[in-house]
């Protein structure tokens, strides 16, 4: 075992399932595997300086699926200079012909079918499905169960509700949002949400 790598996961109720799946799926690559709690105060001038006296080389997974605080901590973690690592359950199938970027927890019970590429820092939950030739963005989040069917486009910083599904071919727009249980049978523009609530897409406002 390596005693010079450790792996911080940061966040709150993902981040202790992906703290989890780490020390099933890489627990012998690092010498120890930490939950942190993301809180900008105190990250830089506490956690970065506590961390880097052990001496150790710092890999992170950010365990949140708002993008917007995802991108803030990934920021942060890079500045402190710690290198993206991503975590895959044991359990879940990824082809061989897959490309999963850094930063990617794909959990327990999903597939990642061929050829789809999944993109850095994005999350394919628990139980989740990844059709063959499927992508899907950076900072976008899979929710358990939902299906994402083959040659779909999922835009940056989506997300995808639990037990959604969405149709071979179609494409997502970026900054969409996907309520659970909605069908997405049509191409949906950028900053858009799909719901069962409405009888068509509606317009996102994103502040």
């Amino acid at each position: 075992m390596s005693q010079s790598k450790i792996l911080i996961v940061l966040g709150e109720r993902t981040a202790a399932e992906i703290v989890e799946a780490a020390q099933l799926a890489s627990g012998a690559q690092f010498a120890s595997i930490e939950r942190l709690y993301f809180d900008a105060a105190n990250f830089a001038t506490l956690d970065v300086p506590r961390l880097s006296a052990i001496g150790s080389e710092v890999y992170y997974h950010v365990g949140i699926a708002g993008d917007e605080l995802k991108m803030q901590v990934v920021q942060a973690c890079e500045r402190a200079g710690w290198k993206p690592q991503s975590v895959v359950h044991p359990s879940a199938v990824i082809s061989p012909s897959a490309v999963l970027h850094h930063g990617v927890f794909v959990g327990p019970l999903a597939v990642v079918s061929s050829h789809a590429v999944v993109e850095q820092h994005s999350i394919i939950h628990i139980h989740a499905s990844i059709g063959h030739d499927a992508r899907i963005g950076q900072y976008s989040s899979i929710l358990p169960g939902a299906r994402i069917s083959g040659n779909v486009l999922v835009g940056q910083r989506v997300l995808v509700g639990s037990n959604a599904f969405v149709a071979a071919g179609k494409s997502i727009g970026d900054d969409c949002r996907v309520d659970a249980m909605s069908y997405v049978n049509q191409d949906l523009p950028a900053r858009h949400i799909l719901s069962p609530r409405f009888p068509r897409p509606v317009p996102r406002v994103i502040h």
